[in-house]
């Protein structure tokens, strides 16, 4: 009897751990490291609210498209000068639109949904308006800035300013005014307007001693770019700035749900544009750093700034089409990388691409509206023949990359 009772405590342990044990097996501890996955549209990013860029609109003009530009602010005296506010606009395109989600940015896989308000940049009226002031305006000083040493930041009779470009030769301002003509074909905003201008003309009457000291030869022609006030710097997207050095698609950013879709866009468009064109003086020029600066990617971006409102303005295009097809051999490997990166598309400019690619038009359209739109235009020169197929060529190359795009992920 006495043997029995002390064997009860021990059979009450023993039912007890089996208690515990099996209450431990039907609720698991949860430790982090072993969470379960989400599914992947769980992990889509939603389209953002703009709280932040409204907080901003008493100081500089809206730019987000669909947003009326009425009321813009006259803080930035170059912009108001001439009327050159940056505004809205919006392109109609023949692409297919199909359904999309609320939570996906994206339609048919690659195409920006119209409920990613996309920047529209210098809107096409501002531009006209700024341009007739920039060439009736009379330079009245000069001073060091803008980049090169040869160049200039000049004062306008109307209190505005502009970068005076004066190129080693002439391709560089060719390279200038036609990469911004290029983005107007495209419905790209972010080129600030330039005109053409010839040294020695009335319009430099006030400042004939200081265009002396400057070494320009007379009569040469040099091109005025708008000066834009309240520019930031920009880093790459961190799918660009990897440690291992190696480029991710700024696709696998979006997904992951933590990044501005408005300035991932506009990279995108960048990154085509500067394909287009074979300028190497923006990021591929910080690609090509990264053998001797492996941080290099995680400063500002060269010849990139961004407004307070978050639009990217690319500054300084004198590299593009001519000067950049000449050294095309060199540059184009950085540009090539840099392309595979990108599968995310405005439907505007995907649809002018495959516009330019059937009718094989693209350098005769760049021609008509740059000989149209500056009067100096045919003095200055337009591009060679053999520089107008590397376009049409680059055309039909950036076509087949969003075909190809499509077919991955549509």
């Amino acid at each position: 009897m006495r043997a029995a009772l002390t064997l009860i405590p021990s059979v009450l342990l023993l039912l007890m751990g089996i208690f515990l044990w099996g209450w431990r097996g039907a609720s698991p501890t949860v430790h982090p490291g072993h969470l379960s996955h989400r599914s992947t549209r769980a992990l889509l990013p939603t389209v953002p609210t703009h709280h932040a860029q409204r907080q901003l609109r008493a100081q500089t003009p809206p730019v987000m498209e669909g947003l009326s530009h009425k009321g813009a602010s006259k803080e930035n005296s170059n912009l108001s000068a001439h009327g050159l506010s940056m505004g809205t606009s919006r392109t109609n395109t023949q692409y297919h639109s199909t359904r999309t989600s609320s939570s996906d940015p994206l339609e048919q896989g690659i195409f920006w949904s119209p409920a990613v308000k996309l920047p529209r940049g210098f809107p096409e009226d501002s531009v006209l308006h700024w341009q007739m002031g920039a060439r009736t305006a009379r330079i009245m000083s000069l001073e060091r800035g803008c980049g090169r040493s040869t160049n200039r930041l000049a004062t306008l009779s109307d209190g505005s300013w502009v970068c005076v470009r004066y190129g080693i030769n002439s391709e560089q301002i060719k390279g200038e005014v036609l990469s911004f003509y290029l983005s107007r074909l495209l419905g790209l905003g972010g080129v600030p307007p330039c005109v053409l201008s010839r040294v020695g003309s009335t319009q430099w009457n006030p400042v004939q001693a200081e265009v002396v000291s400057t070494g320009w030869d007379p009569g040469s022609i040099v091109s005025l770019t708008n000066w834009v006030q309240n520019l930031s710097a920009v880093l790459p997207p961190r799918a660009l700035r990897a440690e291992d050095g190696q480029l991710r698609p700024l696709q696998d950013e979006l997904r992951s749900g933590d990044v501005d879709m408005v300035e991932l866009a506009q990279w995108a468009d960048l990154i085509l544009f500067d394909y287009l064109t074979a300028n190497f003086d923006r990021l591929v020029s910080n690609m090509f750093s990264l053998q001797w600066d492996p941080r290099v990617m995680l400063r500002g971006t060269n010849n990139l700034h961004r407004t307070p409102d978050g639009t990217l303005i690319l500054l300084d295009n004198e590299a593009g089409l001519v000067h950049g097809y000449r050294l095309r051999d060199t540059w184009d490997k950085y540009n090539e990388q840099l392309l595979e990166t990108v599968c995310m598309f405005r439907r505007g400019v995907a649809q002018k691409l495959k516009e330019f690619h059937t009718e094989q038009n693209v350098a005769q359209e760049l021609h008509t509206l740059y000989m149209h739109s500056e009067p100096l235009a045919e003095e200055l020169g337009l591009l060679s023949e053999a520089e107008g197929q590397i376009l049409q060529e680059r055309v039909g190359l950036l076509y087949s990359h969003i075909l190809s795009c499509q077919d991955r992920y549509s």
